[in-house]
């Protein structure tokens, strides 16, 4: 190795211990396992956006130097959990770890399809649940491993091949009407926005992304002026913070969707929806079929 190289690559590591620091008191636990090598940099790390940081790295401090990544939540594992009697949550910081505030990235209901496991860290579980949602899953959680199931596609709807009822989607969304806003929740002890839409699509069948940004880039476009039952409204919180949020259309001019400000799930009309949030797109879940839009 050259003293270039070197030099580089003592950068590099630096560059690397930051983002481990990073990741750790983010997750829990970094997940980057990498090594230098004279030709450059290789391992393993959990997440896409891991991968994408590494890359820059060695572009910008050693750009002769190849990186040779495998990335965890792409893969496909040779185990899943499936929870049991009661929902299974999944958090994204690594549960030992502790921290001020534990945020719940998603949870499992029976019946729900399982959680692919990537790795293990202090007897907890890295998991990537459907709609390629990644977090941790506790050692004392109720699962049960078993088989896993197709990956699904990142950022895109993973539609029925016969197609999917829009009347299952929408009587599911409005069953939730009252249920409590729980950030992360899909339907245990509540819901947030995007597990709304993803607990409803998912009865019909349909695998969504699991946060309200992929699912804004999800389906096709279609115009306000066309909007239809199901569709989903894809949208900002008026005001500083300008949070992301999603809705789901039920015609006729209302909508119905998991509030953070009313801690609730609500059925409102649209008119009054948009006093409050800024409507990004619209996006229509493709292969529908029976109940007329």
């Amino acid at each position: 190795m050259t003293r270039a190289q070197r030099e580089s690559s003592r950068e590099l590591l630096e560059a690397i211990a930051k983002l481990q620091t990073a990741a750790k008191t983010r997750y829990g636990d970094a997940i980057i396992e990498v090594s230098l090598g004279p030709d450059g940099l290789r391992g393993a790390v959990a997440l896409p956006g891991q991968a994408e940081a590494l890359r820059r790295l060695v572009g910008d401090l050693w750009p002769a130097a190849r990186c040779q990544l495998l990335v965890l939540s792409t893969r496909h594992s040779r185990a899943a959990l499936y929870p049991l009697a009661e929902p299974m949550e999944i958090w994204r910081r690594r549960p030992d770890q502790g921290g001020p505030e534990r945020e719940l990235t998603t949870e499992l209901l029976p019946g729900d399809p399982p959680a692919e496991l990537l790795a293990v860290r202090g007897g907890n579980y890295l998991v990537k649940a459907t709609g390629e949602a990644v977090g941790w899953v506790a050692h004392t959680a109720r699962f049960r491993f078993g088989p896993t199931q197709t990956l699904d596609c990142p950022g895109a709807a993973v539609v029925p091949r016969l197609g999917w009822d829009p009347e299952v989607v929408r009587q599911t969304a409005l069953d939730l009407i009252g249920r409590p806003y729980v950030f992360g929740g899909t339907g245990g002890l509540g819901v947030d926005c995007s597990g709304l839409t993803w607990r409803a699509f998912l009865t019909a069948g349909v695998r969504l992304p699991r946060n309200s940004r992929a699912q804004r880039r999800t389906g096709e476009r279609v115009r306000l002026a066309e909007l239809g039952a199901t569709d989903l409204i894809c949208a900002v919180h008026r005001g500083p913070r300008r949070t992301s949020h999603v809705a789901l259309s039920l015609g006729d001019g209302e909508v119905v969707h998991a509030c953070s400000e009313s801690h609730q799930v609500l059925r409102e009309r649209l008119a009054d929806f948009r006093t409050r949030y800024q409507v990004l797109t619209v996006r229509r879940v493709p292969g529908a079929v029976g109940t007329p839009r």
